[in-house]
Protein backbone atom coordinates (compact mmCIF):
# COMPACT_ATOMS: atom_id res chain seq x y z
CA UNK A 1 0.00 0.00 0.00
CA UNK A 2 0.55 3.70 -0.10
CA UNK A 3 0.15 6.88 1.46
CA UNK A 4 -2.83 8.82 -0.57
CA UNK A 5 -1.54 12.04 -1.38
CA UNK A 6 -3.29 15.07 -2.60
CA UNK A 7 -1.17 17.99 -3.42
CA UNK A 8 1.03 19.74 -3.53
CA UNK A 9 -1.52 22.09 -4.78
CA UNK A 10 -0.75 25.26 -5.30
CA UNK A 11 -3.23 27.72 -3.92
CA UNK A 12 -1.25 31.23 -4.79
CA UNK A 13 2.20 31.85 -6.72
CA UNK A 14 4.21 35.23 -7.97
CA UNK A 15 7.36 35.89 -8.09
CA UNK A 16 7.80 36.71 -4.11
CA UNK A 17 5.95 33.94 -3.09
CA UNK A 18 4.14 30.53 -2.84
CA UNK A 19 1.46 29.09 -0.72
CA UNK A 20 0.90 25.04 -1.16
CA UNK A 21 -1.66 22.51 0.06
CA UNK A 22 -0.87 19.06 0.58
CA UNK A 23 -3.22 16.65 2.53
CA UNK A 24 -1.59 12.79 3.15
CA UNK A 25 -3.69 9.97 4.77
CA UNK A 26 -1.57 7.22 6.19
CA UNK A 27 -1.36 3.81 5.22
CA UNK A 28 0.39 3.35 8.38
CA UNK A 29 3.92 3.05 6.73
CA UNK A 30 5.35 6.11 7.08
CA UNK A 31 6.11 8.29 3.72
CA UNK A 32 8.27 11.56 2.27
CA UNK A 33 6.85 13.63 0.01
CA UNK A 34 8.51 16.68 -1.78
CA UNK A 35 6.65 19.67 -0.84
CA UNK A 36 8.57 22.97 -1.71
CA UNK A 37 10.25 21.48 -4.85
CA UNK A 38 13.10 24.48 -5.71
CA UNK A 39 13.62 23.67 -9.15
CA UNK A 40 10.03 23.98 -9.92
CA UNK A 41 9.97 27.59 -8.43
CA UNK A 42 11.66 28.90 -11.43
CA UNK A 43 11.77 32.98 -12.09
CA UNK A 44 13.87 34.36 -14.87
CA UNK A 45 15.02 30.80 -15.40
CA UNK A 46 16.44 30.28 -11.85
CA UNK A 47 15.29 27.95 -8.94
CA UNK A 48 14.10 29.08 -5.95
CA UNK A 49 15.04 28.76 -2.07
CA UNK A 50 12.33 28.70 -0.01
CA UNK A 51 11.75 30.17 3.27
CA UNK A 52 8.90 29.05 5.71
CA UNK A 53 7.06 32.54 6.50
CA UNK A 54 3.69 31.21 7.89
CA UNK A 55 1.81 27.99 8.06
CA UNK A 56 -1.62 26.11 8.79
CA UNK A 57 -1.31 22.46 10.14
CA UNK A 58 -3.56 19.76 11.14
CA UNK A 59 -2.20 16.62 12.24
CA UNK A 60 -4.35 13.79 13.43
CA UNK A 61 -2.63 12.24 16.87
CA UNK A 62 -3.84 8.34 16.35
CA UNK A 63 -3.94 6.00 18.79
CA UNK A 64 -1.82 6.99 21.89
CA UNK A 65 -1.01 10.46 20.43
CA UNK A 66 2.45 8.88 19.34
CA UNK A 67 2.33 10.32 15.46
CA UNK A 68 3.10 13.73 13.88
CA UNK A 69 4.31 15.14 10.78
CA UNK A 70 7.04 16.53 9.73
CA UNK A 71 9.16 19.10 7.29
CA UNK A 72 12.90 18.44 6.56
CA UNK A 73 15.07 20.03 4.07
CA UNK A 74 16.68 17.51 1.06
CA UNK A 75 19.89 16.57 2.50
CA UNK A 76 22.35 13.56 0.48
CA UNK A 77 24.05 13.01 3.91
CA UNK A 78 20.81 12.94 5.72
CA UNK A 79 17.56 15.33 5.44
CA UNK A 80 17.69 18.27 8.01
CA UNK A 81 15.08 18.77 10.33
CA UNK A 82 12.57 22.11 9.68
CA UNK A 83 9.88 22.28 12.03
CA UNK A 84 7.79 19.55 13.99
CA UNK A 85 3.56 19.41 13.80
CA UNK A 86 1.93 17.74 16.11
CA UNK A 87 -1.82 18.77 16.63
CA UNK A 88 -3.45 21.56 14.36
CA UNK A 89 -2.91 25.33 14.43
CA UNK A 90 -0.92 28.12 12.77
CA UNK A 91 2.82 29.53 13.02
CA UNK A 92 3.74 32.88 11.66
CA UNK A 93 7.47 33.54 11.88
CA UNK A 94 7.34 36.81 9.29
CA UNK A 95 8.76 38.50 12.35
CA UNK A 96 11.91 37.39 11.95
CA UNK A 97 12.17 36.58 8.14
CA UNK A 98 11.00 33.31 8.20
CA UNK A 99 12.57 29.56 8.94
CA UNK A 100 15.20 29.56 6.45
CA UNK A 101 15.53 25.67 4.59
CA UNK A 102 18.81 26.63 2.48
CA UNK A 103 21.17 25.19 4.82
CA UNK A 104 22.69 22.13 2.78
CA UNK A 105 25.26 22.49 0.43
CA UNK A 106 24.15 19.45 -2.01
CA UNK A 107 22.60 20.06 -5.35
CA UNK A 108 18.75 19.29 -3.69
CA UNK A 109 18.93 21.95 -1.51
CA UNK A 110 16.03 24.02 -0.32
CA UNK A 111 13.78 20.90 -1.45
CA UNK A 112 11.71 20.70 1.19
CA UNK A 113 9.88 17.39 2.16
CA UNK A 114 6.67 16.53 4.09
CA UNK A 115 7.31 13.15 6.42
CA UNK A 116 4.71 10.97 8.03
CA UNK A 117 6.87 8.35 10.38
CA UNK A 118 6.11 4.85 10.40
CA UNK A 119 4.48 5.05 13.55
CA UNK A 120 1.26 6.69 12.28
CA UNK A 121 -1.44 4.93 12.30
CA UNK A 122 -3.14 3.94 8.91
CA UNK A 123 -6.17 6.10 8.49
CA UNK A 124 -4.57 9.29 9.91
CA UNK A 125 -4.95 12.53 8.10
CA UNK A 126 -2.32 15.21 7.42
CA UNK A 127 -3.53 18.55 6.05
CA UNK A 128 -0.34 21.50 5.55
CA UNK A 129 -0.70 24.74 3.90
CA UNK A 130 2.38 27.05 4.21
CA UNK A 131 3.69 30.32 2.82
CA UNK A 132 6.98 30.81 1.30
CA UNK A 133 9.08 33.43 0.23
CA UNK A 134 11.10 33.10 -2.39
CA UNK A 135 14.52 33.60 -2.38
CA UNK A 136 16.91 33.75 -5.74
Amino acid sequence: MADTVTGPEVLQENDKRVVLKIVVESDGDGSTTVFFDSSARLVNGAASLGTLQRIWYSSQGGDGGDSYVRMDEEDNNGDIPIIGLTGSGYWDFREFGGLKTDKSANSNQSDVNLVVPSTADAGNMYTVIAEFKKLY
